[in-house]
């Protein structure tokens, strides 16, 4: 007969009895920051705007030494309805009731499904994972990797009375299956840095210290609302000094430069952009202002940039569409990688109206490139030459580009081609942001000019 293990919903280690043998897993949280499915398809018709998955849960564990497959997996369990893409405080134990045979601790094996239905048709994850320890207690964080998605993250803990095998040294867990990314220590008191705005202790607006790969301080914009706290990765404006955003290579554009702060001009950097990549489910908002008028407000999901391998290839949905960065010419700079003149990854470099824009009356042109960007369609590029602004006028007038031939901070805000069938809408702006957020994007009032002020 198949042995089961049994799983129990329960908020805390179950009592055991003194004279007996026990192991228990307890299955402490589970992040699927993308909301997909192990596929990479979305769990719901709702995933562009952060929705997660209605997750249904199977997990079996055994110290004894038995064969994972050969164990039955016990009913489903729903551990989210929420459509949550992180649940935290689970505290799922899973226990091993086969140890009266067992003489020395010497590890334990551990299988847990994922699935958005009971049936277990559509699968968010699937985990064999051996923990090879001969500690009685620990906790571990596994990270599963997933083709074509982000990752899923699974935190455990366990806990045993069996005494390890007699040894002279303590071997360091290892893990096969998922990678072993936590520790066997007992959780400490030490905070872990933040990794963006929403995680500094006590925010206020203001230029703050973030750490987007857990290690390197980097100093940011941090702009607390009534809404939630957003995380400013590039801006412009001329409130600061007027620094050049025009380097020949990408790598110039991995590392932060600039002066964080509002109006100022500022670059996070491309690598810390990635570093963010499967921590939360970031969503980017752009704010476009002509002096102190707001002119639009732009928000994506699900935003992510590529390692530097892939060029830092943007990727992320757009809540409008055929605007910004999802205009479309024979691209889009969703799903573009990013380039300068020099070092070119986006559509044909012959077509990018970014630098062939002429003025066709008086027939000068073409447009002098300047900074780098995701050249997917060539309608947009914030990193541009920076006009200031006359009386909340933000048009280039011909006879100003035809001085010195370049198009400024644009980014497209109505669909379809611009004046002359051009990609560009001859729009520069004087103030702009590029802004992380984790929070409800619906709770933003999308008339807000307080940036812009």
């Amino acid at each position: 007969m198949l042995k089961t293990s049994v799983l129990l919903a329960c908020l805390a280690f179950s009592t055991i009895a003194a004279d007996g043998n026990y192991f228990q897993v307890l299955i402490r949280e589970i992040d699927n920051p993308a909301g997909t499915l192990k596929n990479g398809q979305p769990c719901s018709n709702f995933g562009f705007l952060g929705a997660g998955c209605n997750t249904y849960m199977k997990a079996v564990a055994t110290a004894s030494g038995t064969n994972l497959s050969d164990i039955n997996l016990p009913d489903a369990v729903q551990i989210n309805k929420n459509m949550e893409t992180r649940v935290s405080n689970l505290n799922f134990v899973v226990s091993d009731g086969y140890l009266d045979s067992v003489d020395a601790f010497t590890g334990f094996d551990l299988r847990v499904r994922l699935a958005t239905e009971s049936n277990f048709i559509n699968i968010i994850d699937d985990y064999i994972i051996h923990v090879s320890s001969n500690q009685e207690q620990g906790v571990y964080t596994y990270t599963n990797l997933r083709d074509g998605t982000l990752p899923t993250t699974i935190s455990i803990a366990w806990s045993t009375n069996i005494a390890p095998q007699s040894t002279t040294a303590t071997p360091e867990p290892t893990t096969t299956g998922v990678p072993f990314t936590g520790s066997t220590a007992v959780p400490t008191t030490t905070p872990k840095p933040p990794v963006d705005c929403s995680e500094v202790v006590n925010v206020t607006t203001g230029v703050q210290t973030i750490y987007p790969d857990g290690m390197t301080p980097v100093s940011v914009y941090c702009d607390q609302t009534s809404y939630g706290t957003y995380t400013v990765i590039q801006s412009r404006g001329t409130t600061g000094q007027n620094i050049s955003f025009d380097f020949p290579s990408v790598s110039n554009y991995s590392a932060a430069f600039g002066d964080p702060g509002k109006g100022n001009n500022y670059w996070f950097g491309l690598d810390n952009m990635h570093a963010l990549n499967g921590v939360k489910p970031y969503a980017l908002q752009i704010d476009l202002c002509c002096g102190t008028k707001l002119i639009a407000k732009q928000i994506y999901h699900n935003f992510m940039v590529d390692t530097a391998a892939n060029n830092y290839k943007l990727t992320a949905t757009a809540d409008i569409s055929g605007v910004g960065l999802d205009y479309a010419s024979s691209g889009k700079d969703l799903a573009a990688q990013f380039s300068t003149f020099t070092e070119w990854h986006g559509k044909s470099k012959g077509t990018c109206d970014q630098f062939e824009f002429y003025d066709d009356a008086a027939d000068i042109g073409p447009s002098v490139a300047y900074g780098g960007w995701w050249y997917g369609s060539c309608g947009n590029n914030l990193n541009g030459f920076l006009y200031p602004s006359r009386a909340l006028n933000c048009t280039v007038p011909l006879e100003i580009f035809d001085q010195n031939k370049m198009l400024g901070v644009n980014m497209r805000t109505t669909p379809g081609q611009g004046p002359g069938g051009y990609d560009v809408d001859l729009q520069s702006y004087d103030r702009v942001r590029m802004a992380l957020f984790t929070f409800d994007s619906t709770t933003i009032d999308r008339t807000d000019s307080s940036f812009c002020s």
